[in-house]
């Protein structure tokens, strides 16, 4: 195998890798960590060059979608995935108090837990 040699070159070479990368169609690395806490989680996606008003949030049962979009300038309604990823949630997910803000650069859902313990219902007397 040759090795090249031409630092310059490779150098262009990888400029050019990268932006084609993230910008030409490819896929950006993203980070993402979940925060376990004791009254629910924190989920945490961190896409560098991506502004807020791209990034979507889908919940669809026990599923989570987290999308980011690129939309063409010139016609908006032409959208390209940049990232795209689904959480699937365990049941003890408070499902109605999900949440999402962006805060800093990253993208945060609060995933709250169900309360612990026994529930009592309320039972409907119909004679």
């Amino acid at each position: 195998m040759k090795l090249i040699k031409d630092k310059k070159f490779l150098q262009n070479v990888a400029q050019y890798i990268d932006l084609t990368n993230t910008i030409g169609g490819g896929v950006s690395q993203p980070i993402i960590k979940m925060d376990k806490r004791e009254e629910g989680a924190v989920l945490r996606v961190m896409l560098p060059g991506v502004e807020p008003e791209q990034w979507q949030v889908v919940v669809d049962r026990n599923t989570v979608t987290v999308m980011a979009l690129h939309q063409n300038e010139n016609n908006p309604a032409m959208q390209a995935p940049l990232f795209l990823h689904n959480f699937v949630l365990p049941p003890l997910v408070d499902y109605s108090q999900l949440s999402a803000e962006f805060k800093g650069k990253e993208l945060r859902i609060m995933v709250p837990f169900l309360p612990k313990g026994p529930r009592v219902l309320d039972i409907d007397y119909r004679y």
